[in-house]
C-alpha cells in the first residue's frame, strides 16, 4: 500500500500537481498512523488477555490457599477454646484450703490447659508472593486487594494477642512448675516421651492452687485467651470468609 502511494506521489510530481500530491502524501501519513494504532490497540488486547489469564490463575491459587487457611483458623479457634475451658476447671478448686480433686484429675487438667500453645500458622506463600513480586497488581477488584491488605494487619494483631497469651501461660506454667511437683505430674498422666520413676515424695502438689499468685496468673491467661477468640480470631475468621466470597465472584 505504501508502494503504491509512493509511485502516485512521483507522478504527480512528474505532472507538476503539486495539490494533488500534498492530498495523497497526507492520506499515506494518516494510513501509517491508523497502522500503528491498530498494532498497539492488537499488543494492548494481547497483554490485557496475558494478564487476565494469570489473574485467573493467581485466583484460583488464592482461593485454596484462604480456605485452607480458614480451615486451620477454625482449628485453632476450638484448640484455644478447649485450653481456656479447661483452665476455668482448673480455676474452680483454686481457694485458700486445699480442694477436693484427684491427683489424676488434676494432673490431666493441667496437660489439657498448659501442654499446647494457642497459634494460627495460616499458609501465605501465594500471599507472600503478590507482596514480593508485584503481583497484587494484577487483581482487578480494588475491593479484593483492600480485603487482602486489611487481612495481613489483621494477622498482625492477632500474632502480637498471641505472644501475650502465651506470655501469661507461661507465668501460671512457671509457677506451678516452681510450686508443685512435675514428676509426680508425669507419673500420673503415664508420660510415654520418657521413662519416669515414681517421685519418692509422697506428698501431693496441690499447694500451688492455694496461692492468690496462681489464681491471678490463672485468670489472667483465661481472660487473654478468651479475649484472643472474641476480639482476634473471630474478626479474622469474618475477614477470611469475605476474601474467599470476593475471590469466587472475580473468578470466572
Amino acid at each position: 500500500m505504501i508502494k503504491f502511494f509512493r509511485k502516485i506521489r512521483q507522478k504527480m510530481l512528474t505532472e507538476n500537481k503539486f495539490n494533488n500530491y500534498l492530498v495523497y502524501a497526507i492520506g499515506e501519513i494518516i494510513l501509517v498512523v491508523i497502522g500503528i494504532l491498530i498494532a498497539l490497540q492488537i499488543n494492548n488486547w494481547n497483554e490485557t488477555r496475558k494478564n487476565k489469564a494469570a489473574e485467573q490463575q493467581l485466583l484460583t491459587s488464592l482461593l485454596q490457599e484462604f480456605e485452607t487457611n480458614q480451615e486451620i483458623l477454625d482449628s485453632t479457634i476450638k484448640t484455644n477454646t478447649k485450653i481456656f475451658e479447661t483452665c476455668v476447671k482448673i480455676g474452680k478448686f483454686t481457694g485458700p484450703s486445699l480442694p477436693i480433686i484427684s491427683e489424676k484429675e488434676l494432673s490431666q487438667y493441667m496437660v489439657g490447659a498448659f501442654k499446647y500453645e494457642s497459634r494460627y500458622v495460616p499458609n501465605q506463600g501465594i500471599i507472600n508472593e503478590l507482596n514480593n513480586s508485584g503481583k497484587l497488581s494484577l487483581i482487578s477488584d480494588p475491593n479484593l486487594r483492600k480485603a487482602i491488605s486489611n487481612w495481613q494487619s489483621q494477622f498482625e494483631l492477632v500474632k502480637n494477642q498471641e505472644n501475650y497469651v502465651v506470655e501469661g501461660r507461661d507465668y501460671a506454667h512457671e509457677f506451678f512448675i516452681n510450686n508443685g511437683n512435675f514428676r509426680r505430674h508425669l507419673n500420673l498422666i503415664d508420660e510415654t516421651l520418657i521413662d519416669v520413676k515414681p517421685s519418692r515424695f509422697p506428698d501431693n502438689d496441690f499447694r500451688f492452687l492455694t496461692n492468690p499468685k496462681f489464681e491471678s496468673n490463672l485468670y489472667l491467661f483465661i481472660v487473654a485467651s478468651v479475649n484472643l477468640n472474641k476480639t482476634f480470631y473471630l474478626p479474622l475468621k469474618e475477614q477470611t470468609e469475605l476474601i474467599i466470597e470476593q475471590i469466587k465472584q472475580n473468578i470466572n
